[in-house]
């Protein structure tokens, strides 16, 4: 059973045992019948939820919420089965008639803002989950899941210094640091102000990222881009050799950087991928390197994997190898392979993607994708 309808047991099985030992005072046997009335649905309720009957257990919880209208935990489970099962405005209609009432507790109030909000966001409708967060903080400023969905939502928007503001908040709150996570959230500042030509921000967010984790990739390619539009191959020379040895694995990534100055790669650049290459022998340097030359030049291609002294050592690497020089007219298996197989692997969730993406697709964490090596599953 998954950690949602687990919580909807719960929910039911607390008005289940609300019921059976705090009955009402002095009642007839037409109210105990009723009585009975509402514990035999919560009951079957619950035997669907442990069977795994969703569809079955929301008939009965349905039920229940009509016989005992004044229950409000027994709403907040239906409201939940109603998420799970898509219907988000079912949902949404019954979090606002609890929120409406005037003699909800006050636990039972922050736990209906926060379920409100959730089905917003679940629904896609992020500007109304947003402004149900901020209702919510303001109540329990504290309260670090709505903080981090709100973090979620805004990152999700590229609105990145409302992130970062959220993500100072969390830090207090939970006394912790998110260097790293800031890290990110500065150096997508300094690309947006990149691509919108505000070039003395984009160099200010950047530094201020590398000054708080020296491996943050993005962040270099930004500086290193900016060092080459103003010249300055000596800046750039040592911005390459920070990045090489503070983050191996992505280095190879600003190769679509550099081969855009064409009068730098060839006197300067390429001497340094070359004394980068013979103190590392790092294989995805190896191969991204051939890859980015073999896209005009195959031939270049083939004298720079002697120059090297390359010789692939798993089917991944050979593979990868053959797709470059795969006739363009009559493409084999090497180049469709290329072209499906995921070439980065997230390492706190393992999910694979063909792009890379600094922020993980499925577990959100920043920096944790990595380049596939190895020979193939």
């Amino acid at each position: 059973m998954n950690t949602l309808l687990l919580a909807i047991t719960a929910a039911a099985l607390v008005t289940l045992v609300a019921l059976l030992l705090f009955p009402q005072q002095d009642v007839d046997e037409d109210d105990a019948r009723r009585e009975d009335e509402r514990i035999s649905p919560l009951l079957r309720g619950i035997n669907y939820l442990l069977s795994d009957q969703p569809d079955r257990a929301l008939q009965e919880m349905v039920q229940v919420a009509r016989l005992r209208s004044e229950a409000a935990d027994v709403y907040m489970a239906l409201g939940e089965m109603f998420r799970a099962r898509g219907e988000y405005g079912r949902a949404v209609r019954i979090h606002q008639n609890l929120l409406a009432r005037p003699d909800l507790p006050d636990d039972m109030k922050l736990e209906a803002h926060y379920a409100l909000a959730v089905d917003f966001q679940t629904g896609g409708l992020l500007d109304r989950a947003l402004k149900q967060y901020s209702k919510l903080l303001e109540l329990k400023p504290d309260h670090v899941p709505a903080l981090k969905a709100s973090l979620r939502i805004r990152e999700q928007s590229s609105e990145w210094l409302e992130a970062e503001a959220l993500l100072s908040r969390l830090e207090q709150v939970q006394n912790t640091s998110y260097r790293a996570h800031r890290a990110y959230l500065f150096a997508q500042m300094a690309e947006k102000c990149l691509q919108e030509g505000a070039i003395e921000d984009a160099g200010h967010y950047a530094a201020r990222a590398t000054e708080l984790e020296p491996s943050c990739a993005p962040a270099c390619f930004v500086l290193f881009e900016l060092a080459l539009r103003g010249g300055q191959w000596q800046q750039a020379g040592e911005i390459l050799r920070s990045l090489a040895e503070h983050n191996r694995e992505h280095f190879p990534l600003i190769l679509p950087y550099m081969m855009k100055y064409e009068d730098y790669y060839q006197q300067e650049g390429r001497r340094l991928l070359l004394d980068i290459w013979q103190r590392s022998h790092d294989e995805e340097l190896a191969l991204s390197w051939m890859e980015h030359v073999g896209a005009s030049d195959r031939d270049a291609a083939r004298a720079l994997q002697k120059e090297l002294a390359f010789e692939p050592a798993n089917l991944r690497a050979r593979l990868r190898i053959e797709a470059v020089f795969e006739d363009e007219q009559r493409p084999l298996f090497a180049r469709a392979w290329r072209r499906q197989v995921n070439n980065y692997i997230c390492e706190q969730c393992g999910v694979g993607v063909k792009t890379l993406r600094w922020q993980c697709p499925q577990c959100h964490a920043w920096g944790s994708m990595h380049p596939q090596k190895g020979d193939i599953a």
